[in-house]
């Protein structure tokens, strides 16, 4: 695991299972800040009771390929988070052993830090310690700014799926970084 950190008195570590319910909090309102306007109210509450769920999180946190890290703010509250684990995005030409970054958001209050490129590169430095080959991410086809962030980080687009939210599917980019 990477090392704690503390950057403008904003401590960066390791998820823990205390952790959980402000982690599922902070999950649904970053998600629903970022994207809510989006959906129907019962698609969008449908997508948080399955994808940012207190089993969703206590499960990453049980799961020993996966890395779950957390910045808290001096007042003790979590302020944004990083999930990687096993990819499960629909990259039919992966290579053994490639692994996703599956979540990172950073609440409104803490954006502009660095925040997001810090946990990229926690991200990358956990990927080559699993050995991975490759790196893969999905993300919003309307998300210029996290789509430009990506790319400047080495990751490109190659390809394009229905990411479901309740009902309603949203055009999701699949961008691929290669670690070798």
């Amino acid at each position: 695991m990477p090392a704690d950190t503390d950057t403008s008195a904003i401590h960066v570590r390791d998820a823990t299972r205390d952790d959980l319910d402000a982690l599922v909090a902070l999950s649904q309102k970053t998600f629903t800040d970022k994207f809510g306007h989006l959906y129907k109210p019962e698609d969008l509450q449908a997508f948080l009771d399955t994808e940012h769920s207190l089993s969703t999180y206590r499960t990453a946190l049980a799961a020993p390929r996966t890395l779950v890290r957390v910045a808290e703010t001096p007042e003790g509250s979590l302020g944004a988070y990083l999930v990687c684990g096993p990819l499960t995005l629909p990259a039919e030409e992966a290579a053994d052993g490639a692994v996703e970054l599956k979540r990172i958001y950073v609440d409104a209050p803490l954006q502009g830090r660095g925040l997001g490129r810090h946990f990229i590169d926690e991200a990358f430095a956990w990927a080559r310690r699993q050995e991975a080959p490759e790196m893969y991410l999905s993300v919003f086809s309307e998300n210029d700014g996290a789509r430009r962030l990506y790319e400047r980080v080495g990751f490109e687009k190659i390809g394009e799926f229905l990411f479901p939210v309740g009902e309603h599917r949203d055009l999701e980019f699949l961008m691929r970084c290669r670690l070798e």
